[in-house]
């Protein structure tokens, strides 16, 4: 999946009045973790623990990870040295600290040796034993030389989240299924999410259907693979949102990540005909070159990915595309460069998640012989972001003088009382708070006529 950690918040909020053991929790990677860390917020508050305002208000620190890449690991490691530190010369007394998600399960009980070692770990499958391991820590249970460790994949575990906890983007994160059956090479994900298991088309509804009773009007399906959903080989993917798109009261539907080799013509042809369904599609490529994509065992050609891509402009009107863009994969020549160059040109993306190949331990691209240097990755990554950002610039000089419409989402960072908008198909504008003649807020409609550019996001003038 893309990482969406610079738009993400922590999920703490305000303690509760009672007397229960006080929870941070700082939440790292996509938006699968964001889900998580939502869902331990509800099992922790039904077994009376409060939420904490900060590290320094806590009497636990959940760090919820990724394993997606080395450097995400790295930073997790500086972080519970750091919130230790922080605490001690803030005259703080020791907190609990504990790593849960992806790095949880693929390191496991290693999380509690050396330096920066933590008091607890638990993997995406075991959440729920989370209260009884911090209620064994908070008491005796600390002052034993018992490993606090749950990993493991179960297929029976799959959480749901309360409605309570403030959305990311004004939309309300609903996982569908976890795990992921393709192992492409170089992935991480399928040995730390574990093998593809569907929440049930009934769960899903009914989830949605209490979100949209607390308020909600916008949700977003998530999984490693969305597009692969099925449910006892009797409803897939299309027909779950069309299911979905049925609930009285929800406005607009979006979903993260689709697989290519999953999206099928019936399915493209469902999300056009669907209103609520928005019309954007996040579907990461990796590469242009086929010699590579085989490398990665990605399943589908470049020709596949084009021809699909064609096909969804003509069914889904406003279609917009975000991909996930791996540059200096072993033996990538300059010609196999070329081809993800020539993939950008011709799909003429509004986003890409860029990376440098770095090798993950225990996936099969280890056993392959990284022979692109360092710099030439460096230079193959800055050559790719230059021509997104020349290919986004016209596409977005396009749109200058045109109206958009869309959803208030969050306060902008920049200019000072304004407000972030994004587009049914995912494009961002700010307007001022006072646009419309009223104070905004978020989940309000909003149209505005665009007048410039900032980088992603589009300027009104207003």
């Amino acid at each position: 999946m893309a990482d969406f950690h610079s738009e993400l918040k922590s999920i703490a909020q305000p303690s509760k009045d009672g007397q229960g053991c006080k929870v941070f929790i700082e939440t790292y990677g996509c938006q699968m973790n964001v889900y998580d860390s939502q869902a331990i917020d509800g099992l922790l508050d039904k077994d009376g623990f409060d939420r904490a305002r900060d590290v320094f208000d806590a009497d636990v620190i959940l760090l919820n990870t990724c394993s997606v890449r080395e450097l995400a690991e790295h930073k997790i490691t500086s972080r519970v040295g750091e919130i230790r530190q922080q605490r001690v010369d803030a005259d703080a007394p020791p907190a609990i600290i504990g790593i849960c998600g992806c790095m949880a399960e693929r390191l496991g009980i290693e999380l509690q040796k050396g330096k920066n070692r933590v008091d607890l770990v638990v993997g995406v499958d075991n959440y729920d034993k989370l209260p009884g391991m911090l209620t064994h820590l908070m008491g005796k249970g600390k002052n034993q030389k018992r490993r606090h460790t749950a990993t493991g994949h179960r297929t029976d575990a799959h959480y749901v989240a309360p409605p309570s906890v403030y959305p990311v983007n004004n939309s309300h994160l609903v996982t569908i299924h976890k795990g992921c059956d393709y192992k492409c090479t170089y992935c991480i994900v399928p040995y730390t999410r574990g093998p593809q298991t569907e929440k049930s088309p009934e769960a899903i509804v009914q989830e949605i259907n209490t979100l949209v009773d607390s308020g909600a009007e916008e949700v977003t399906l998530l999984g490693q693979n969305v597009t692969a959903y099925h449910w006892q080989q009797e409803l897939d993917f299309a027909a779950l949102l069309e299911s979905v798109a049925e609930i009285d009261g929800l406005k607009r539907i979006r979903f993260l990540t689709g697989h290519p080799k999953d999206m099928h013509k019936h399915t493209m042809d469902v999300i056009g005909g669907l209103d609520k369904v928005c019309p954007w599609l996040h579907l990461p490529i990796q590469s242009g070159s086929n010699a590579v994509l085989r490398r990665m065992k990605r399943l589908y050609k470049q020709d596949e990915y084009l021809n699909m891509v064609d096909y969804a402009k003509k069914v889904i009107p406003g279609v917009t595309f975000s991909t996930d863009i791996i540059v200096g994969f072993p033996g990538e020549t300059e010609e196999d460069f070329q081809a993800t160059l020539e993939v950008l040109r011709l799909v003429k993306y509004d986003q890409i998640f860029s990376f440098k190949y770095s090798v993950r331990p225990g996936v099969p691209a280890a056993k392959l012989n990284d022979n692109v240097s360092l710099d030439e990755k460096k230079r193959r990554l800055a050559e790719v972001i230059k021509l997104q950002d020349e290919i986004w610039l016209a596409e977005a000089e396009e749109q200058v003088g045109k109206t958009l419409e869309g959803i208030v989402e969050s306060a902008a960072k920049h200019p000072k009382d304004s407000w972030r908008v994004r587009t049914a198909n995912n494009r961002k504008f700010v307007v001022s708070n006072s646009h419309q003649g009223n104070g905004l807020k978020i989940g309000d409609s909003v149209s505005a006529k665009i007048t410039g550019i900032a980088s992603t996001t589009f300027l009104t003038g207003d």
